[in-house]
């Protein structure tokens, strides 16, 4: 476990103060064991570590059974996201939503609050037919960052990169890991 140094920045959500160090994240899906053998879908849990592989954060997903049963992936969720003292520092909504490339009018949604219950901010995803991307938008939904996913929006290998781009194309990687 590595402790987050928490000097308290002005502007930056208290939990938070580490992002403003660090250029890449990386986030591990934990894997359940009867979710690899049975099929069965459980919540989600993940580690958010370091350039270095160290845990600065994890991640809950917080559903109902049924919605993880029969949705799969287009199910509604509450992400809780923990530091390493256990303390919730972010949390992250989504509604249910219908998503094909071949009916854009129901394209997916994210709140973030940092801390829980003060929004700051949307991640809403733009219409594509092959790739996943979605546009960061701020606590007045004014756009301020894009996320570019790999073509196909899926991937068989273990890495799957998602690129940030300022909205002037300038690009830096964050990279999520199965």
């Amino acid at each position: 476990m590595y402790q987050v140094p928490n000097p308290g920045l002005p502007g930056c959500p208290p939990g938070l103060e580490y992002l403003t160090q660090v250029d890449q994240l990386l986030i591990k899906q934990k894997v359940e064991f009867i979710e690899a053998l049975a099929g069965f879908e459980s919540n989600n849990k993940y580690e958010v570590r370091n350039a270095m592989g160290q845990n600065v954060f994890y991640a809950v997903e917080e559903n109902d059974c049924l919605s993880r049963q029969c949705c799969g992936p287009l199910r509604s969720f509450t992400i809780k996201v923990l530091d390493n003292f256990g303390q919730e520092v972010i949390t992250v909504t989504r509604p249910l939503k219908c998503m094909s490339c071949f009916f854009p009018c129901c394209l997916q949604e994210l709140e973030v609050q940092a801390p829980p219950g003060n929004t700051v901010g949307y991640v809403v995803q733009q219409w594509h037919p092959f790739s996943p991307k979605f546009i960061i938008e701020n606590e007045h939904r004014e756009a301020v960052l894009r996320l570019h996913g790999p073509f196909c929006g899926w991937s068989c290998l273990p890495d799957v990169d998602f690129e940030v781009r300022t909205l002037c194309l300038q690009t830096s990687k964050a990279n999520m890991l199965r």
